[in-house]
């Protein structure tokens, strides 16, 4: 602990010294004043004061914390202090980053820890998020704070769930550890979509307005509380500014209307503009409609609920076992149609035809495929 914490100890310790052995001197006794033997017990076990300021510098004199509580016990060694509802604040290079209170607490290690427990509020001054818990430490010299045992915070934002949280102020980072669940921020949730963010391990950075993810990320998108999109990965990345997901490896997107799922290593969502953009391989699957496409990249656009796909387009009717190919192809999802362009080939299976077209339009599963645009190249294998 710093000089300046200790020099009013030891100035208190001795005032107090002063008083009992002033008491026993009038009264003509060898105790400390009369005192019940619980109470001499307790004074000489170590000093307890009541109403007490405690603050604590660095090397330079910068404050580091300052903690108001109704009650401090001090161990012998004067390296340990109970604390009875503390109500403190927390320094950063001589600023003022946070205020916190809570039930009971100690410092530890002549002041190089700080421990709470019980109904912890932590507000950020500056980043200005408020953290709720059952448990605190507060580690000065690391500029480390963290919070843990059912964590709740809230921000402009986030609003977030976590068994931990920890906090690098000096880097406007947070890592939130343990059944993360995260939801962004907007003024109505009944009526404006939002966003829901769930994986074991978040790490946040408020200044940079980025969420990422090391580990398996969901992210979720919510209308009139329903879940409307869903989107996973084994890592993942959010930006909160541009409102856009990038999931990673082993990606599935779920349009939970439609429905539609689909595949690939790697997706980019706009969720604000309601768009997926895919250029790695990717499959689409419509289980209602029993087909499935493929292509080396494509996007989809929620709000006209079409799907572009280029290079290498492959659509297969499971039903019918008819198949699709082109280069370019267009998929009205609400309408079930199918605008293919560019080496068109066509081919099913009852009866067995092929054909080959610049250009075809029409639906798959249905098989009734109109094929225009140039030269048009049937072959009919008869039964």
């Amino acid at each position: 602990m710093k000089r300046g914490y200790w020099w009013g100890l030891g100035a208190i310790a001795l005032l107090v010294v002063m008083v009992m052995s002033l008491r026993a001197c009038r009264q003509g006794e060898g105790n400390l004043g009369g005192l019940s033997p619980e109470e001499e017990k307790r004074i000489r076990a170590g000093l307890t004061l009541r109403d007490v300021v405690l603050e604590q510098p660095d090397d330079n004199g910068q404050l580091l914390w300052r903690v108001n509580a109704e009650e401090v016990s001090y161990t012998p060694n004067q390296r340990t202090a109970s604390i009875v509802r503390p109500r403190g604040e927390l320094y950063q290079d001589g600023e003022l980053i946070y205020r916190v209170s809570a039930e009971s607490g100690e410092i530890l290690d002549n002041g190089k820890r700080i421990l709470l427990t019980g109904n912890i509020v932590a507000t950020g001054v500056k980043n200005q998020a408020v953290l709720r818990g059952e448990e605190m430490e507060w580690q000065p010299e690391l500029a480390l704070m963290t919070v843990r045992n059912n964590i709740t915070g809230t921000h402009p934002q986030l609003r977030a769930n976590a068994q931990e949280a920890r906090i690098y102020d000096r880097e406007n980072r947070m890592e939130l550890d343990g059944e993360v669940v995260a939801n962004t921020v907007v003024e109505d949730p009944t009526t404006e979509p939002w966003v829901k963010l769930q994986a074991d391990l978040l790490e946040w950075n408020w200044e940079a307005e980025t969420v990422v993810s090391e580990q398996p990320l969901r992210v979720e998108r919510l209308r009139d509380n329903r879940v409307i999109e869903v989107v996973t990965g084994a890592t993942g990345s959010v930006n909160l500014a541009e409102n856009r997901a990038t999931l990673v490896d082993d990606v599935r997107v779920l349009l939970i209307e439609t429905p539609l799922e689909i595949r690939s290593d790697r997706a980019v969502w706009a969720y604000q503009e309601e768009r997926i953009d895919v250029e790695s391989p990717l499959s689409l699957d419509h289980a209602e409609q029993n087909i499935t496409l493929t292509a080396q990249q494509g996007n989809l656009d929620l709000r006209s609920q079409q799907a572009f796909l280029t290079r290498e387009v492959v659509a297969v009717g499971r039903r019918n076992n008819s198949r699709l190919a082109a280069d370019r192809l267009t998929w009205n999802l609400q309408a079930q149609t199918l605008l293919a362009e560019g080496n068109v080939n066509y081919r099913q299976g009852d009866p067995p035809v092929t054909v080959r077209s610049p250009r075809a339009l029409g639906r798959i599963e249905a098989e009734t495929i109109l094929l225009d645009g140039g030269r048009v190249v049937t072959e009919i294998v008869p039964q």
